[in-house]
C-alpha cells in the first residue's frame, strides 16, 4: 500500500512539474525590436513625411520594443481610454457605464467631456496620469459640451492633449494584468474596448488581422484627418492603441502613432500593415498577408495594383 501511494505521489509531482514548465519553444523568430526597427525604416517609404512612433510589449514574456516611443504625439481620441479608467477609479460604475459605451462605440466627444467631469476635471485627470508614472501624457483642454482647461498640464504640445507610445503600452500592460482597477471595473473597461470599430476608419489596428483576432480586439483609435483642424502640417493624426489576443490565449499591448503625413491613405495603410506585421511576428504565421502587394508598390495609389486589386478606401 505504501509503495502504491508513493507511485501515485510520484506521478502527481511529475505532472505538476511538467504543467509548471513553459511550453516548448517554437521556431526561433526575429526579436521584436528588429521587427519594429524594420517597420520604422519601411515607414519612410510607405508613409513619407509622417511622424511614426511604435511601442509593443508581449504580455506573456515581457519582451518590449519601441521606435520613437517616448516622443509626444497629439493623442486625439485614443486618450479617452485613460480618461475612462480614471473615471472608474473615482466614480461609481453605474455613472460611468452610459458614458463609456458612447465613448467607445462612437468616440462621442460630449460623453468624453462628461467622463472628465466625473473624475473632477482636467487637473484630476492629470493627477491620475501622474499616479500611473507616465512621463509624456497629459490632458490640456477639452471644449466639447463646455470649456475645460487644465492648470497642471506641462503643455508640451501647446494647447493639444498628448501622449506617447511607451506610455500607452505601459498603461495597457497594467490594465491587461489587472493592476489598475478592481476586477469588475477592469472587465467592464476591457469589454467597452471591444465596442470600437474592427476595421477601416477607427479600426485600423484590426483591418489586416485574421477575423477571429479582429473579433476579440480591444483598442481605441484616435484620428484628426486632413481638413479637420487648423493646420494639416501639424495634425493629420492617426493613432491606434490596444490589446491583441494571440492564438495561445496570451496578449500583447501595442501603440502605433502617426501624424503630419501629407498622404492620409499611405499613413493609414502603414498603421494597418504595421499592426499585421507585429502580429505575424509574434505568432510566426508566415502565411498572413500584410498587404505585401500594396507595400511593394509603395502604398495606396489612385491606380490599380499589379495583382489586379484596387487600393482600399481610407476616407474617414
Amino acid at each position: 500500500m505504501r509503495r502504491m501511494t508513493a507511485v501515485v505521489l510520484c506521478w502527481f509531482w511529475m505532472g505538476a512539474a511538467l504543467a509548471s514548465e513553459p511550453p516548448a519553444a517554437g521556431p526561433k523568430r526575429d526579436s521584436l525590436q528588429s521587427v519594429v526597427d524594420a517597420l520604422a525604416v519601411e515607414a519612410i517609404r510607405l508613409a513619407p513625411g509622417a511622424d511614426i512612433s511604435i511601442a509593443v510589449k508581449d504580455l506573456r514574456t515581457g519582451e518590449y520594443a519601441g521606435s520613437a516611443d517616448t516622443v509626444p504625439h497629439i493623442s486625439a481620441s485614443s486618450a479617452k481610454v485613460f480618461w475612462v479608467a480614471a473615471a472608474l477609479k473615482k466614480a461609481e460604475l453605474s455613472q460611468v457605464t452610459p458614458l463609456a459605451e458612447k465613448v467607445f462605440r462612437t468616440s462621442d466627444n460630449e460623453a468624453s467631456g462628461a467622463v472628465i467631469d466625473l473624475v473632477g476635471g482636467p487637473d484630476a485627470i492629470n493627477d491620475y496620469l501622474r499616479s500611473l508614472d507616465v512621463k509624456n501624457t497629459a490632458l490640456t483642454k477639452w471644449n466639447y459640451g463646455k470649456p475645460r482647461r487644465a492648470t497642471n498640464s506641462p503643455q508640451v504640445m501647446g494647447n493639444d492633449n498628448y501622449f506617447c507610445a511607451a506610455d500607452a503600452v505601459s498603461f495597457l500592460h497594467r490594465l491587461g494584468k489587472g493592476e489598475l482597477l478592481k476586477p469588475k471595473s477592469t472587465a467592464r473597461l476591457l469589454a467597452w474596448m471591444e465596442l470600437t470599430p474592427r476595421e477601416g476608419c477607427g479600426g485600423w489596428l484590426g483591418t489586416m488581422l485574421p477575423p477571429k483576432v479582429r473579433a476579440t480586439l480591444r483598442h481605441k483609435g484616435g484620428w484628426l484627418p486632413p481638413g479637420c483642424c487648423s493646420d494639416d502640417s501639424r495634425y493629420n493624426v492617426l493613432n491606434e492603441v490596444g490589446l491583441v489576443r494571440l492564438p495561445d490565449g496570451g496578449h500583447y499591448a501595442v501603440a502605433i502613432l502617426a501624424a503630419r503625413g501629407p498622404d492620409w491613405p499611405k499613413q493609414a495603410f502603414f498603421v494597418e500593415r504595421a499592426s499585421c506585421v507585429l502580429y505575424r511576428s509574434l505568432t510566426g504565421d508566415s502565411a498572413l498577408d500584410c498587404g505585401e502587394s500594396l507595400a511593394k508598390q509603395g502604398g495606396p495609389a489612385p491606380v490599380r495594383i499589379e495583382d489586379g486589386g484596387t487600393p482600399p478606401d481610407y476616407d474617414c
